[in-house]
């Protein structure tokens, strides 16, 4: 008997064990990003930045002032330009981080194709305490991707125990795609 009853205790902690092994979150999940949720066209405090996202739009070439000359970028998906408006709120800070999550949970990092533009806002431009910069994201996605996502902003590339702003857009939001959006222009809009 005292066997039988050893054996069902084994039983128990190895079952115990188990499920506290499925149900403890992975480290990623503890280390992640501090989420910090929003939406468009409201200012969205994450930790130093303070963030307020336009309405997207969707282009299939993009158009745009870069070293005192015009150029353009194609692409063989679609362009995806969000404008912005951030800030720092207490120290000077840089966006690293912006990714564009889709409904389907692919993600895709800011472009780098047209970081030289002027009105972009890429990982060099600083942010000052209290000034308010205007700038444009710019998103490069495969044709295929599905309608509608999350935008993600953070100070960090990638962002562990930081804030990280969490925007997201329905796939409503998102229009037809343009022929061709000039980036200057849509920058100059208030």
């Amino acid at each position: 008997m005292s066997r039988l009853a050893g054996i069902a205790v084994l039983v128990l902690m190895f079952a115990a064990l188990a499920a506290l092994r499925a149900t403890t979150p992975s480290y990623v999940r503890i280390t992640g990003p501090i989420a910090a949720a929003g939406a468009p066209a409201k200012a969205v405090p994450a930790g130093n930045l303070v963030i307020e996202t336009g309405s997207p739009r969707l282009a299939r070439t993009l158009r745009f002032k870069a070293n005192g000359k015009v150029e353009t970028r194609d692409s063989g998906g679609v362009w995806l330009v969000v404008p912005v408006r951030s800030q720092a709120e207490r120290m000077t800070a840089r966006v690293q981080g912006a990714v564009w999550e889709t409904a389907d949970g692919r993600r895709y990092t800011a472009s780098s194709r047209v970081a030289s533009a002027d009105a972009v806002l890429s990982p060099v431009k600083t942010l000052q305490p209290g000034l308010q910069r205007r700038d444009l994201l710019v998103f490069e996605l495969p044709a295929g991707a599905p309608p509608g996502g999350t935008l993600l902003l953070s100070e960090d590339r990638y962002p562990r125990l930081t804030a990280q702003a969490r925007i997201p857009y329905p796939a409503t939001a998102l229009e037809t795609p343009a022929t061709v959006l000039d980036l200057d222009e849509l920058h100059a809009k208030p």
